[in-house]
């Protein structure tokens, strides 16, 4: 095997294993909404962890249209990402462009977005994201299946895993005070509404709509303040 597929293949089975005990717990977590080939159809199809846990709670309570915008929002970050590794493998055609920004993660564009220039082509980038992806719903599978033999201290325990995949999320960018902010303000305002009536759903895509717009709001005034200065 070249060194290119040995390498390829070594970082796509790390991001894989990172995301095993994620996937296992999306698995067992769906479990009793969801039959088998829809939770291995929703990791096929969707393969974003957050947005999956999301519309796992919100699946009860909400209506298709606030889980469809739910997500999107949720997952909006992967439009950038996709744009960065488009421009960096803007040699390569559209259609293997656009084949390897199907399987674009957080987890995968934080590893390929550190590689040299040598590595920057179809077979690296694709064996990477495509091994991950692989990972992701196998174990989703085989939570599902092992949920059965597992005690149900350890299937409730599984539910914490959405909370966690958020706060791996979040903890990265709070480092900066806007974005603490911004977190903080969408929490409450998600509190908020949920206390005065709203629907689960309708609470989730206003907070998060609202939380958007005053972070962008920051962050214009935060340029202004220092071009004047």
């Amino acid at each position: 095997m070249s060194k290119v597929y040995t390498q390829s293949l070594a970082d796509g089975i790390t991001i894989g294993l990172g995301y095993l005990p994620v996937a296992m717990a999306f698995g067992i977590t769906a479990k009793p909404l969801l039959d088998l080939l829809s939770a291995g159809l929703m990791s096929a199809l969707n393969f974003a962890g957050a947005g999956q846990f999301l519309t796992l709670q919100m699946l009860n309570n909400s209506s298709y249209i606030a889980i469809i915008i739910a997500v999107f929002i949720l997952n909006s970050r992967m439009f950038i990402m996709s744009f960065k590794i488009n421009y960096d493998l803007k040699h390569l055609d559209f259609f293997k462009r656009f084949l390897i920004s199907m399987f674009v993660t957080d987890e995968s564009f934080a590893v390929t977005s550190r590689y040299p220039e040598e590595r920057k082509t179809f077979i690296d980038y694709f064996v990477t994201l495509f091994i991950s992806y692989v990972f992701w719903i196998v174990f989703t599978v085989v939570g599902y299946l092992t949920g059965e033999v597992m005690s149900d201290t350890l299937v409730v325990a599984s539910g914490i895993a959405l909370y966690a995949l958020f706060i791996a999320l979040l903890m990265p960018s709070v480092r900066d005070y806007k974005n603490l902010v911004v977190a903080g303000l969408g929490m409450g305002m998600h509190f908020l509404f949920k206390e005065i009536g709203l629907a689960s759903g309708i609470a989730i895509v206003l907070a998060m709509l609202g939380a958007a717009w005053i972070g962008l709001f920051l962050d214009l005034k935060d340029k202004n303040w220092r071009s004047v200065s």
